[in-house]
């Protein structure tokens, strides 16, 4: 990489320039735009945190102590809520002792730790740190506060991290590293859930296999499934490329390192506390549709017709199977070859288009691929704008008409907009990957720099 190639957009042409131009002829290293995105990615973390802080705020009590003060149904109107705060008392989190085996009762039912394994334990680990640490800071904040501002910073490391290794990824178009660090994503749902760490592990897993290193992309799939499952995904990516250019060892290597990761952290929680490792399994199956999805948003504008639980589930599967099938012989019979980062935004999307849970900060995993296979600044741009626009509906939503809230049509708009901003990326990335328009990628690069092995 020695030439930063300048984005041909009149708004990245703006943005660029802002920052002081593309690199000159004798420049040493791609430096410059490296540390302007990564400043922009710590300022957007610091409105992330202001944008979650409000949540975070106590009241002094009279025994000196402080707690969590919430009143006015601040969680709603300023939407701040994020589920890290009241996770860390109603997950025991608070509490010594192991997270998974940590359980209480919901009527009949026995509840436990609800996130998979790795995600459990690091909210275990950021536990035990903000109760060891919590004396020092005790007289000023409440101890979920504190929790969520560690929690914060160790996801904000990980995400300058992210932004870091983006920037491997996309070769001579370095300031689109821009259009990841600068998402109205970020701001909304940085720190809404801990979504960060699988995206990082995921990112980790394509710069390892860019650099043709398998196993180890393979152990990082393995773990970003054991923190977020969605990870695995990735995979689908990869196999369309081994098939098509019979490239079978660096894919069971990639599999092999995913199962061998996914076993190691796995298998001793499930030994150990197998009620407890069941749980995430449990609850997604028997859970209901999530309010922004398209099987709430049916139910809102029909509310007599049938869709229970069992249905949904079946439903979706079988069609995300059946969309992953139609991703792999389409990615096959292409003339050009697909680059790994629209298939694997196609088969994101594919999921939260079908899947029964689109909690809104899922927007987030498309982020990376949506920039690395179309880096489209005005398009990024205004998805993310209108994708965030979607939690403060929300919380508007669920505060209830009664309350000034919105009523589910203003709900619906903005889950209209938001998917249909996505599959217009979809759409055009398959008219690139047809040849039907220029792919910009290629054009600057000269090759699919995150293929490694699996390149022709």
């Amino acid at each position: 990489m020695t030439v930063t190639a300048l984005s041909r957009e009149p708004l990245a042409r703006g943005l660029v320039d802002f920052f002081g131009g593309p690199r000159g002829t004798h420049a040493s290293r791609p430096v410059n735009a490296m540390r302007w995105v990564l400043s922009v990615g710590w300022v957007f973390l610091a409105f992330a945190y202001l944008a979650k802080a409000n949540c975070a705020g106590g009241i002094k009590n009279e025994d000196g102590t402080v707690s969590l003060n919430w009143a006015g149904a601040r969680q709603y109107t300023s939407f701040c809520y994020n589920d890290i705060i009241p996770l860390y008392g109603g997950r025991g989190l608070d509490k010594p002792g192991f997270v998974y085996a940590y359980s209480w009762q919901e009527g009949d039912l026995t509840r436990y730790m609800e996130y998979p394994v790795l995600a459990g334990l690091f909210q275990g680990f950021e536990g035990w740190l903000a109760r060891t640490t919590y004396p020092l800071v005790s007289w000023a904040v409440a101890d979920a506060g504190w929790y969520f501002a560690l929690t914060a910073l160790t996801m904000a490391i990980m995400w300058v991290a992210t932004l870091r290794m983006v920037g491997e990824l996309l070769g001579n178009r370095l300031w689109d590293g821009l259009l990841v660090a600068a998402s109205p994503l970020v701001i909304m749902h940085g720190f809404t859930n801990w979504d960060i760490p699988s995206i990082t592990l995921a990112v980790a897993a394509l710069l390892a296999v860019s650099k043709r290193k398998n196993w180890l992309g393979g152990i990082l799939i393995g773990l970003g499934f054991a923190f977020k499952m969605w990870p695995l995904f990735m995979l689908g990516a990869f196999l369309v490329l081994a098939i098509r250019h019979r490239r079978f060892v660096p894919f069971f290597r990639l599999l092999g390192g995913a199962v061998c990761a996914a076993a190691v952290v796995n298998i001793p929680i499930a030994l150990l506390y197998p009620d407890a490792w069941y749980e995430f399994f449990r609850l997604n199956s028997t859970r209901g549709w999530e309010w922004t999805t398209l099987y709430a948003m049916i139910a809102r504008n029909v509310p007599n017709l049938p869709m229970s639980a069992e249905f949904v589930n079946v439903f979706s599967l079988v069609g995300f199977l059946a969309l992953c099938v139609g991703i792999l012989i389409f990615g096959l019979r292409t003339q050009r070859t697909p680059r790994v980062a629209e298939l694997v935004f196609l088969i994101l999307v594919a999921f939260l288009m079908l899947n029964k849970v689109w909690s809104p900060q899922y927007s987030l995993w498309l982020l990376v691929p949506a920039v690395l296979a179309l880096p489209n600044w005005r398009l990024i741009f205004t998805w993310g704008f209108f994708d965030a626009l979607v939690w403060p509906i929300l919380m508007l939503h669920m505060h209830g008409v009664e309350n000034k809230g919105l009523p589910g049509e203003m709900l619906d708009l903005a889950i209209c907009l938001r998917d249909g901003f996505i599959l217009a990326i979809a759409v055009l990335v398959i008219r690139q990957m047809l040849g039907k328009s220029r792919d910009k990628v290629l054009a600057d690069n000269g090759t699919d720099l995150l293929a490694g092995d699996f390149a022709k």
